[in-house]
């Protein structure tokens, strides 16, 4: 009986057209697609088929995410300024279907007077809320702000920063989030500790203090020592999807630079940690990394020196082999680096003019913004209107 029931299963795979497999299949989540690998054997290799392929990316481009709904898109850039000029960072409101609505908005009070290098903690908002953080020298500013309602909440000083006046800390930002479980809201930092050499430090007080993680809770208004080593952010890119932060990092777990690019994921509910390595014809010595959220999925966009982009998208946490490369960008003239993604397919890039573009996947027609970034400090994030207070309580 067993015997005749795989056969009958084998005949009908066998008699399903391709086309209505191809189209079946490319509506599938790309975890349970790269499982049905084992179902048939062309099916593992369903990503070198050109024509699955081409289905797969219009039903990608086209679907629709319920996480954009509602969501609008916001251009973060700093300045490029002429020599004794200022840095200045600057907040645009994106709107229109060619985004040709650009509307300026201002910092909250506390960086009115310093609006240099502002950092937005993640390409998304949380509820309505995005997470701002400014480092100038020992002086670390972070706090909670609302756009839609101009409300702000200051994040207060960590009590594990000075903990020595011999010792200046260094703190990098990475991620911020929301934890379901507690209803609260986090934001994730590593702290290292440097000497201030031009002081002469009494052998008496000499103190070394090792880096560490730490981790701030909304709902308690306070900071956390973590118990736990895990790879630092290696760039200003990271995410948040579902309660969890997203990074990618080139350091081990005590960050040292003897790692290969790998994902890192701190779920921000049970404050553990999970890495994704690449797979290795991701990883090259000459290849950069740009992380970003594409469609709902955490993607990478490679490249090198030349101005053909891949991207990747992530299919499952944890499983290396479920890198999926979905397009190849090729060729775009002029084109420096990504910057970031929109709703709706939309790749966003820095020229070497400094003109910033946006790319349609559907289209593939670029256009230009009508402002200009300076490199590595221009980031598009996608947020969502909210009149809900800070934190939600």
């Amino acid at each position: 009986m067993e015997k005749s029931m795989g056969a009958t299963n084998a005949k009908v795979i066998n008699h399903i057209p391709e086309d209505l497999a191809f189209s079946i299949l490319s509506k599938l989540p790309l975890k349970s697609l790269k499982r049905f690998g084992c179902v048939r054997r062309s099916w593992a290799l369903l990503f070198e088929n050109l024509h699955f392929l081409n289905m797969y990316r219009n039903y990608f481009i086209s679907n629709n995410h319920s996480y954009y709904d509602g969501t609008s898109i916001l251009l973060n850039q700093t300045n490029n300024p002429l020599s004794g000029e200022a840095f200045h960072s600057t907040l645009y409101l994106l709107s229109g279907e060619r985004f040709e609505n650009m509307v300026k908005l201002d910092w909250p009070p506390p960086f009115h007077e310093d609006d240099s290098f502002i950092e937005i903690l993640s390409k998304t908002s949380v509820n309505g809320t995005l997470c701002l953080a400014q480092k100038n020298g020992m002086d670390l500013k972070c706090l909670f702000w609302n756009p839609t309602t101009d409300e702000f909440k200051i994040i207060p000083s960590s009590p594990f920063l000075y903990q020595s006046p011999y010792m200046e800390p260094t703190a990098n930002f990475n991620g911020f989030g929301y934890d379901h479980v507690r209803d609260d809201y986090k934001v994730l930092r590593w702290l290292c500790f440097f000497n201030i050499t031009d002081v002469e430090v009494p052998l008496e007080d000499y103190l070394d203090v090792d880096s560490m993680w730490e981790i701030y809770s909304l709902r308690s208004n306070s900071w956390t020592k973590l118990d736990i080593e895990m790879p630092a952010s290696a760039s200003n890119e990271k995410l948040h999807v579902d309660g969890v932060c997203h990074w990618w990092s080139i350091y081990d777990d005590i960050n040292c630079y003897d790692s290969p690019p790998r994902l890192v994921s701190f779920d921000l509910c049970n404050e553990v940690f999970l890495t994704t390595h690449l797979s290795s014809d991701m990883i090259d010595p000459l290849n950069i990394l740009h992380l970003t959220l594409l469609n709902g999925f955490i993607a990478f966009i490679i490249y090198d020196q030349t101005t053909t982009f891949h991207i990747r998208i992530l299919g499952e946490l944890g499983v290396k082999e479920s890198w999926t490369k979905v397009f190849i960008l090729e060729p775009l003239p002029s084109i420096e680096h990504p910057i970031g993604a929109g709703r709706k397919g939309e790749i966003f890039f820095r020229k070497d003019d400094d003109e910033l573009v946006w790319f349609d996947l559907s289209t593939q027609m670029i256009e230009e913004l009508g402002v200009k970034g300076r490199e590595h400090c221009c980031h598009i994030v996608i947020y969502k209107d909210s009149l809900l207070p800070i934190g939600g309580f």
